[in-house]
């Protein structure tokens, strides 16, 4: 007896990994299938690419469209990670960095499978309303920081704003342009305070 329960603890831990490395294959090849062909990578190429077959993609997700929004969500904790931690110092370098996303083509397929797909179009709009609130955050904190009294922006428009046009900041070269924006944004001073639409 003692015989098959040390067999039974070193095998499991073999066997518990086995699906986790399964759905790591899975999540990197959706990333790399996405990136390339957006959201139409069909469930047949991202499975081929990862080598599982197709119950082992059923196993872990009950569909594509929740396999994206598993994408959608790691995407969200590394930009929320990301505006909680952000510093003062070079803020629209990094912000500008960390809108453009950690893998931009697979943005852009996150982008286009919102367009297609109401569930994630309703996931995504929670996602990022999160994502301003903690942006919003960011720029008061940095503006505290910097002494910044009467902003030209409540920090709030100022987030949504650097959302919209990061959104549409796809091209790299255009990344000098969103962070001279952003700083604009975050820390242009006026006579009023300018409020986000409802």
């Amino acid at each position: 007896m003692d015989t098959v329960s040390i067999l039974t603890d070193r095998t499991t831990p073999r066997a518990q990994r086995r699906p986790e490395e399964k759905r790591a294959r899975l999540l990197a090849a959706a990333r790399t299938a996405f990136g390339v062909s957006g959201y139409g990578a069909s469930v047949h190429e991202i499975c081929q690419a990862a080598g599982v077959g197709i119950g082992t993609f059923y196993h872990q997700f009950p569909d594509k469209s929740d396999l994206m929004r598993f994408l959608m969500d790691q995407e969200h904790q590394y930009r929320v990670r990301a505006f909680d931690a952000l510093a003062t110092d070079d803020l629209a370098t990094e912000v500008a960095r960390v809108l453009s996303g950690s893998d931009p083509a697979l943005l852009r397929a996150m982008i286009e499978a919102c367009g297609i797909d109401e569930r994630l179009r309703d996931f995504g709009r929670d996602l990022r309303n999160e994502t301003k609130e903690r942006l919003a955050a960011a720029l008061s904190r940095a503006r505290e920081a910097r002494e910044i009294r009467r902003p030209a922006l409540d920090a709030n428009t100022a987030a949504w704003a650097t959302l919209v046009i990061g959104d549409a900041v796809i091209d790299p070269a255009g990344i000098p342009a969103f962070e001279k924006a952003i700083g604009v944004l975050a820390f242009a001073e006026g006579n009023g305070t300018a409020r986000a639409p409802a």
